[in-house]
């Protein structure tokens, strides 16, 4: 298994209250562990694009996080994708860091 950096996923609410800011994880992976924060109650999904400034599309299945909920691990299947996004199904009331890392086989 080789492993990617830890890197900081941030949705911003002054930019947009449910999409991260793109990250570049470095090289394409097939899975992205993600450490998720307290949140407000909404789903999680991962968007991926092939390039930084490309369209995002949604891969994987979203995972439902309540708002109580925080400060623990998730792993996504993204596919083989190096430019990702987190995204929120709900309006987040505070700036949200998550972190992210790629792993591959």
């Amino acid at each position: 298994m080789i492993a990617g950096s830890w890197l900081d996923c941030t949705i911003t609410i002054a930019t947009s209250t449910t999409v991260s800011a793109a990250v570049d994880l470095g090289r394409q992976f097939e899975t992205l562990i993600v450490l998720i924060p307290t949140i407000t109650s909404s789903t999680l999904a991962c968007h991926g694009a092939s390039t930084i400034g490309g369209t995002y599309y949604p891969i994987g299945n979203g995972n439902t996080i309540a708002a109580s909920t925080g400060g623990f691990a998730d792993v996504w299947d993204i596919g083989g994708f190096q430019f990702i996004k987190i995204v929120a199904g709900t309006a987040q009331e505070a700036n949200e860091t998550f972190k992210v890392c790629g792993v591959r086989s």
